[in-house]
């Protein structure tokens, strides 16, 4: 797939590709004119790319102030993330990895869950059985990220490959960072999607000059390259990547190239900025500015309103703490709680024994 149909509909529609080999919508300030028709999708990119934005660097503070114990940030990789989820469909399945945590946010899980699981309080839907940035989100098919790096490959290629076997109209997404494709999890997936043309796309982030995506051809996979601060072009490709599965012509791996930011690269951003969400301009090549500028001279969105966005998840944010805080930790007995269908009998007579203890003061 050295070219991606725009359009699943008009073959004939394909998407722009730079002397770099990179797919691009985003150029010189201006957009490309064959990425017109998915303007529609460029307001809900922005406002779901800002909303991670800022959550993201409200985490990391949180983190750093030891209110949580783990997130892996996002930021600079929100047009990677959203781009991709935004592309799929709701029936279709999502299996990120944990710097991928915006994936349930994107498809619906609301913060204040996100929250309570990562404080891994007493309303955590995992009860404290996942570290942070694992939420659980079946009802959005949104599969919790795996403890282990790279073990969601495999995961997610049986997945799609039980939906062909079931001949169900589903597909699925896998998300990950270049380190995956130097483990065995990533050699095996790509493999079995290749011989059995299962209906995933493989979503790679990765560095400029790393260049995973030429793995694929040894897999019998489609491949293409896009520019990762570019979020129309992200949509875009996984839409074709999308249709190419839906059509049983079986799996793509994309390479989405990060975009280099200064500020993060430098490490110069100070915890108050964090704090504040002082996050949302990181130089040229953010895809936030570069997505946002192109839909204002486009005239689908006026410059200020991201700052109604922002305020809206500030106060989201505000909220969902300070209900995590309050809720307290779970009970000791929920140690038991979704480990089994059933529990066996030996565990059930030490939840008695735990609670009796409880109830006893001991």
């Amino acid at each position: 797939m050295q070219h991606a149909a725009l359009d699943p509909s008009q073959a004939s529609s394909l998407a722009s590709s730079g002397p770099d080999d990179l797919v691009r919508a985003l150029r010189d300030g201006g957009l490309d004119a064959s990425f017109r028709p998915l303007l529609d999708a460029g307001e809900a990119l922005l406002r779901h790319m800002v909303r991670a934005r800022v959550v993201s660097a409200r985490m990391v503070a949180l983190q750093r102030s030891e209110k949580i114990g783990f997130h892996h940030a996002s930021l600079g990789a929100e047009a990677a993330v959203v781009g991709a989820v935004l592309a799929m469909r709701a029936t279709d399945w999502i299996f990120p990895g944990a710097r991928e945590w915006y994936a349930g946010p994107a498809r619906g899980l609301p913060l204040d869950v996100y929250m309570h699981h990562a404080f891994g309080s007493a309303a955590d839907p995992a009860k404290g059985h996942a570290a942070p940035d694992h939420a659980p989100a079946r009802a959005l098919h949104v599969v919790p990220p795996s403890g282990v790096v790279g073990a969601h490959l495999p995961q997610a290629v049986g997945a799609a490959w039980a939906a062909k076997i079931r001949r169900e109209d589903v597909a699925v997404l896998a998300l990950f960072g270049a380190e995956v494709a130097a483990g065995g999890d990533f050699h095996n997936a790509l493999n079995f999607a290749g011989v059995f043309k299962a209906p995933v796309v493989f979503v790679c982030r990765a560095a400029a000059g790393e260049r995973v995506v030429d793995r694929a051809v040894a897999y019998g996979l489609a491949s293409a390259r896009v520019d990762g601060g570019d979020a129309l072009a992200v949509f875009a490709v996984v839409k074709a990547a999308l249709a190419r599965a839906v059509e049983g012509k079986g799996a793509t791996l994309v390479e989405v190239v990060s975009p280099s930011l200064e500020p993060l690269e430098a490490g110069a951003l100070e915890d108050a900025a964090l704090a504040a969400g002082d996050v949302l301009d990181l130089g040229p090549a953010d895809p936030l500015t570069r997505l946002r500028a192109a839909l204002a001279r486009e005239g689908r969105v006026e410059l200020s309103a991201r700052d109604a966005v922002v305020a809206e998840v500030r106060a989201e944010l505000d909220a969902a703490v300070v209900a995590a805080e309050r809720a307290g930790a779970p009970a000791p007995a929920t140690i038991f709680d979704h480990v089994y269908a059933g529990v066996p009998a030996h565990l059930a007579r030490e939840r008695e024994r735990l609670t009796g203890a409880q109830r006893n003061g001991g």
